[in-house]
Parts: C-alpha cells; structure tokens; sequence
C-alpha cells in the first residue's frame, strides 16, 4: 500500500480512468453539507489568489484505488475506486459546470483546459471508447445520469435532458438525480461568482476559480498492493458513519470478485443484481426487533437453507465468505452463484409478497397470514433444494402447513420456530426425493413441549368446543381457515376455487348480543354482558353462562364470511334479520343456516364440532 497526495491537476491529467465498481452506493451528496462546503472553500482559495496571496493545499480525504490488469494494450489504464467516489464524482461534475460555463462565455482556452479532466483524449486508439474516453466511469444506476450530464457540454442541454416535472396539486417539483441537481448548483454557483464584478475582469476571475481547483485541492491516494485485501478495506473504511448492510456486503463480495475475474460486471449486473436495486428489496421490515432490507433477509434465508444451520444475522457476510470460499467452492463461476442467489431470492418474494389470486392452500399465503416468516427456509428447501416429485412436495407442504396452522390454532408459542424449522432443514439436507417425505413427518411429530408439538385432532376439536378462536388468532389466518372450510364443503360440481377478497369475518351471533338474543329466556343487560361478576350472588348461573357465551361467541361454531355489503347489514341485528340476508350469501357455509330456528349455545358446538372435524381432515395429522 502507497499513500502519495495528488492534487486535481495531478489526478485527472493524466491518461487514465476511474471506474467505480458495482459493490459501490449510489451518488449521494447534496448541497447541504457536502457542495456547499466545498464550494466556500473554493472560493476562498481563488479569492486568496486573486490577492496574490500564497494558498495552502486543501485536503479533501482519501482516495483509495486499486489498478486492474489491462485486458488489452489498448485499453486505458483502469484505477478501481475502493473509496472516495463521492469525492471524485463531485469534483467531475463542478469541472463540467466550469467548463460549460467558459465555453459559454466563448473562453476557449479555459474550456479547453477543462475538458482535459473531464475527457481523456485520443478516442480512436481505445479498447471501447465508448466507456473509456470518461476520466470517471460510476456504477450502472449512476452511469446513464452522469454521462448525459458531462458530455452536454451545456447547462440548457442538462435542463433539457433532465427538466423539473411539476405534478398537479404538488406545491414542490418531483426529486431530480442529485447528478443533475449537483452539476446546475455548481454552475450557478460559477456564474453568480465570476460575474460578479462584471465582464471585463471576468475571464481573470474564471481563471483564478480554475488555477484553485487544480493546485489548492488535493487527496490522498492511497495504491492498494497486489497482496492488500481490497474488500476488507472497504468494508472498514465503511464501519463508520451509515452502516454496510448484509446485501451491501455481498454486493461488494461478489463484484469485487467479478472485478478481478475479469468477468462482464454489466452484464451481471443486467442479468442478475440489477432486480436488486428496487424498492421492494429496499424496503425495511421489522424482524425480532431488529429491522432489515428485504434483500438481507433474502441473503440470510438463502445461506441459512445452503448450510441448514441458523445464521446470526449480524454475520451473515462473514459466514459466506467463509462458505463461497469453501474447499470444494460451491460454484465454479460467479455467474452461477448469482443465478442461484437470484432463483431463492425469487421464491423468497413470491412467499412474501401477497399474490392476486392466492389459493387458500399455498404454503406462502399460509405463512404470511399466519405471520411465521421463521418458516421460509424450511418452505425454500423443499421448493428449491429438495428435488422432490410434485406429489411428494405437495405431501411434505401439507405436513408444514398442518403443523403451522394447528398450532396456530391451539394458541401455541412460536418463539422456537426459528431454530426447529432450521434444525429440520439441516436434518434433510443431503436427502433427495421421496425419502424426505417420511423423514419430515418424523421430525414434525417428534417435537415435544408447548413449543414443538403437533396437536392431535382430539385437542383440536376441544379447543373448537370450549375456547375464543377469534380474537385469539390472527384474522388472515382465521379468515383462511374459513376460506378453506368453504370450499371444503364445495362439491365437484361446484364452480371454481375463486374465493373474493372481499369476504368478512361475521359472527352469527353477534359479540353484543345482549340486545336481541335472550340467555337461557332472559334479558341480559349489556353492562351484566361486559361485566358479569356485578350480578348479585344468586345469579350465578347467570353469570357463568354469560361468560360461557361470551367464549363461544368467539369460538369457531359462531363464525362465517360475508361480503363487505352483507356483514353491515347483518351487523348486531336479532337471527331473524341475519337469517334473511345469510339468504343472499352463496357460500356453503352460510347454506347451513337454511333451515335454522334458534341459536344458541348447544347450536354453536354442533357447529363448531363438523367445523373442527373438517379443519382436522383439511390440515391433517399423521
């Protein structure tokens, strides 16, 4: 490693280019701090120099690159940039507003001297001129932005090019590229100053502003060796300020590899990492209190499903480093490792984006409305590693499901579902085919504790007699379950699976039902039915059965689906009204009200029994 200090005038004169690799973030300085500052700066060494006063050099920071073997001796000396692309690409883009500006006022010499930095010369001698002939050369989703930028040569081109866009009923433009919004503040900033003491010295001015810019900035460059770790500098000049996430480090693994493989990165980039740079795998969700990007927690499923081992989330880069490195390595290219990543990464959004027609029986849809994304790597392994048949996916998908929901059901903990799902996964791995099948049903039924075990059918249909399932369960996993003993109750010759998204939770009897349904051929007063230990003590029966009912109000047997215009309707009126608008309703479920003349306690267990024994058949247990 060499540290030297270079000035503008020495980094950028000399026939070479500075290409920010593709682990690098995007361009984000603003005007407040980082142009601003820089731009007091400038004017206070070009001020001193118009004085004739002597000027201290100014540093800026370091600047960190690493050189690349040439793949041809035509091709321009290539300087990867480690660290220091804010400042580079910064210092690019007031060179290009400087030398607009000058080319502007027709000061050919100044713009001329200007260009040198921004362009280097001799196109026609070059490897790919295209990309070369630029001193700097930022990542893919920087790249299009800058170029129009530095080679418009105009600032009413870059306005044409990039114009603020005013929506309706907006009081403030939409965000332009900060590329832009840097360039048009620089030249501003040029034009205001160099004009201020009019046209007569103002060509003195500009090449006072030119002389500061070369000589008074400098960095330090610091000239990575052969054997200096690129990526671990990298990570630590990053360890402050803005923490890398995981996909951040991954991102910079994988790149820097494909930097000195000497692979396509554009191609790559296209054909695999740039799905990547998306809102939707930016976006940050909570997860054990902690909170990551959806593409970190797409790495850490990943790596924890090719390992079957529970991965500290706070290590994830550092444990796959360690496995990508493995003897033997697990891919031959980085190419097949990003094809691998990119095909989990896939079925990780699948599962956890709700997708438009989602059958009531899709293992993602179970996992999101039951909310036990702890499951995802066990689902990914079966879907991705397992090599299973469809019939025997399909078999070993029930068998998860049946286990998720019947807990989900029973009220059970699922604080260990993150390590028995993993300890499973870890159990298969190496299996392939139909003997997965058994050995899944062996592990699921294994589990012992409140936190591991199966429930029975018999636990289940006592929870379904005596205990409040709404309330208690998640209302999209219990609005599923009904969507499933729904259609469970369709015949094959019934119309399609097509449930609308529209349907309500509804209670047959109403949770205030004090008002239109008698207990026992008495009048409960809503306070009694809130609070029933204010009765006197030879009311207590009465009390025992308000709080019976009250229970089974909540329980399975009282609950059905509506559309959005039935369930108002229907609301905390007396049987007689629900009866007559449940006449309006298709569902199957609602057809077992027909022929009802009362309801009431006994008439919501016999219910709740055929419902509980369907739920049972439907997530069945060995």
């Amino acid at each position: 490693m060499q540290a030297n200090p270079r000035s503008v005038d020495k980094l950028f004169n000399s026939q070479a280019r500075y290409v920010v690799p593709m682990f690098q973030r995007l361009y984000v300085w603003q005007q407040d701090p980082q142009w601003a500052t820089l731009w007091e700066d400038l004017i206070e060494k070009a001020d001193l120099r118009l004085a004739g006063k002597k000027t201290n050099p100014h540093y800026l920071g370091a600047l960190i690159i690493e050189g690349v073997k040439p793949i041809s001796a035509n091709e321009v000396t290539r300087l990867l940039v480690i660290d220091g692309q804010q400042r580079l690409t910064t210092l690019q883009l007031l060179l290009a507003a400087f030398r607009d500006f000058s080319e502007s006022q027709n000061w050919a010499a100044l713009e001329k001297k200007a260009n040198r930095y921004i362009e280097n010369p001799d196109p026609d001698t070059m490897e790919n001129p295209e990309e070369e002939v630029l001193k700097l050369w930022p990542t893919q989703l920087n790249r299009q932005v800058f170029s129009d930028v530095v080679t418009a040569h105009s600032r009413d081109a870059v306005e044409a090019a990039y114009p603020l866009v005013r929506l309706k009923y907006r009081r403030k433009p939409e965000p332009r590229s900060l590329l832009v919004e840097a360039y048009l503040y620089f030249y501003q900033q040029i034009d205001d100053w160099v004009q201020r003491c009019g046209n007569a010295e103002g060509e003195k001015r500009a090449f006072a502003l030119l002389q500061a810019i070369q000589n008074d900035f400098c960095v330090v460059e610091i000239s990575l060796s052969e054997g200096d770790d690129s990526q671990e500098i990298f990570y630590s000049l990053n360890s402050q300020g803005r923490p890398l996430s995981q996909s951040d480090l991954l991102r910079s693994l994988i790149f820097m590899r494909a930097e000195k493989e000497q692979v396509d990165r554009d191609e790559l980039f296209n054909s695999f990492w740039g799905a990547f740079e998306t809102p939707f795998w930016n976006e940050e969700v909570k997860r054990g209190g902690r909170t990551y990007s959806k593409l970190d927690l797409a790495l850490r499923h990943f790596l924890t499903v090719k390992k079957g081992q529970l991965i500290d989330a706070r290590r994830v880069n550092e444990e796959y480093k360690l496995w990508v490195n493995g003897t033997p390595p697990p891919y031959d290219s980085v190419r097949n490792e990003l094809a691998d990543f990119t095909r989990y990464a896939e079925a990780f959004r699948r599962m956890e984006v709700p997708q438009l027609g989602a059958r009531c029986s899709d293992l993602g849809r179970v996992i999101r409305d039951f909310d036990v994304t702890t499951a995802l790597p066990l689902a990914l392994f079966l879907e991705l590693e397992a090599d299973l048949e469809p019939v025997d996916r399909q078999a070993c998908e029930a068998q998860l499901q049946s286990f998720i929901v019947r807990r989900a059901f029973m009220g059970e903990e699922t604080k260990e579902y993150n390590k028995f799902f993993v300890e499973v996964v870890g159990t298969l791995r190496g299996m392939k085919g139909s003997a997965i099948v058994g050995t899944l049903e062996q592990k699921l039924l294994a589990g012992g504790g409140t936190t591991r075990f199966w429930p029975t059918d018999e636990q289940v249909i006592e929870r379904a007699l005596t205990s409040a399932t709404y309330g208690q369960l998640r209302t999209a996993g219990l609005r599923l379950i009904l969507e499933r003993l729904e259609l469970s109750l369709r015949g094959k010759k019934s119309e399609t699976e097509d449930i609308s998204h529209q349907l309500q939770i509804e209670h047959v009897m109403p949770q205030s039902w004090s008002r239109h349904w008698l207990l026992n051929g008495r009048e409960i007063d809503n306070d009694h039915r809130l609070f029933p230990f204010l009765l006197n003590e030879e009311d207590g029966s009465v009390a025992e059965g308000i709080r019976l009912r009250n229970t089974l109000v909540n329980s399975l047997g009282n609950l059905t689906l509506l559309n959005e215009y039935l369930n108002p309707a229907a609301s905390n009126g007396p049987l007689t009204l629900k009866l007559e608008e449940y006449r309006h309703s298709v569902l199957r479920l609602n057809r077992y009200f027909d022929n009802a003349k009362e309801w009431d306690e006994v008439a919501i267990r016999k219910r709740g029994r055929l419902l509980a024994e369907a739920f049972c058949k439907l997530y069945s247990r060995p």
